[in-house]
């Protein structure tokens, strides 16, 4: 595998973790699509209509919210709203409430409530933090308003509870008419946000809930969960698969290198050493020795044959002595 085709299969892999990651998002609501940031800070401390006995004192009473949202042909405008302390957040889509003879504007009123005052939970869940109670009408008739149309949505910030839950992302939203019967919606959790988000079709009461340890009960969440963890796993394999090619391809050029042999200086013309020297029959005469052909040596000979002849082994032959 070439590094080209290394480098390919690691792009892909970061590309299916991303691109998974963006298309759940997309298809989350509105409220559910945060910026990301560098670092993660501590959650604000949540704000109780009737807070647990060891918060009662650090406690602080959680926001209402009002406004006004105007009628045109098509019905009421697009418009997103959230309460002071960030812990609900209501999107009401182009339309949500139908136009109206006569009626300018559709009033909201947005109320924390002890969900203790209201019914009990759907068995299988924990109500986790405040219900809010939202109220819509119009004016100046001041008739009241059920129903939301559109692509409506409503997000609630929850708290950590001291029970232990089955699965710290598996909010959900209940909500009801009267207080008194409840229906889960379709819900997206955020769990590093604290905010669960769903589509909103009335009015009335909304809570999060979420099922304790040991319950069972999956979550509208749980689909999409399960989708990114196999994007996940699906792109970290392929980014392993690309390391362990590029290692092999290290692995093995190394060897071809040690592989390699030096190349050896090719001999000159006439047998003679690239280092200087003179191949000789017999090993005996060095590169400018100066001897000549009829056995006679240039240096203190006194020319007489043999002498200064040097014998096979290197020494210079010994002189004849006359008698």
């Amino acid at each position: 595998m070439t590094r080209s085709r290394v480098a390919l299969l690691a792009g892909v892999g970061i590309a299916v973790l991303y691109l998974a990651g963006a298309a759940l998002s997309g298809r989350a609501s509105l409220l559910a699509r945060r910026p990301l940031l560098d670092g993660l800070a501590p959650p604000v401390p949540y704000r109780w209509v009737k807070p647990p006995p060891d918060l009662a004192s650090s406690n602080k009473k959680p926001a209402s919210l009002r406004f006004s949202v105007k009628l045109g042909a098509t019905g009421s405008q697009l418009g997103a709203f959230s309460t002071s302390d960030g812990q609900f957040n209501l999107v009401l889509s182009e339309g949500a409430v139908p136009a109206s003879q006569g009626q300018t504007s559709v009033a909201v009123s947005v109320d924390p409530v002890d969900p203790a005052t209201l019914g009990p939970a759907p068995p299988g869940l924990l109500l986790a933090g405040n219900a809010y109670r939202i109220q819509a009408s119009y004016r100046p008739s001041g008739a009241r308003i059920g129903t939301l149309g559109g692509r409506s949505s409503v997000g609630l910030v929850y708290p950590l509870l001291a029970t232990a839950v089955a699965d710290p992302s598996g909010h959900l939203i209940l909500a009801s008419a009267d207080g008194r019967s409840w229906q889960r919606l379709e819900s997206t959790d955020t769990p590093g946000t604290h905010q669960v988000s769903a589509g909103l079709g009335i009015t009335g009461y909304v809570v999060a809930a979420v099922p304790p340890a040991g319950a069972g009960g999956p979550s509208g969440g749980d689909g999409r969960g399960r989708v990114l963890l196999a994007a996940t796993a699906v792109a970290a394999l392929l980014v392993l698969a690309a390391l362990l090619a590029r290692r092999r391809l290290a692995t093995t050029g190394a060897a071809r290198r040690r592989g390699r042999r030096p190349t050896q200086a090719p001999k000159r013309p006439g047998g003679a050493d690239p280092r200087g020297r003179a191949d000789r029959p017999g090993g005996t005469g060095r590169a400018g020795g100066g001897e000549r052909g009829g056995g006679t040596d240039r240096g203190g000979g006194g020319g007489r044959p043999g002498a200064g002849r040097k014998q096979p082994g290197g020494k210079p032959a010994k002189r004849r002595r006359r008698r």
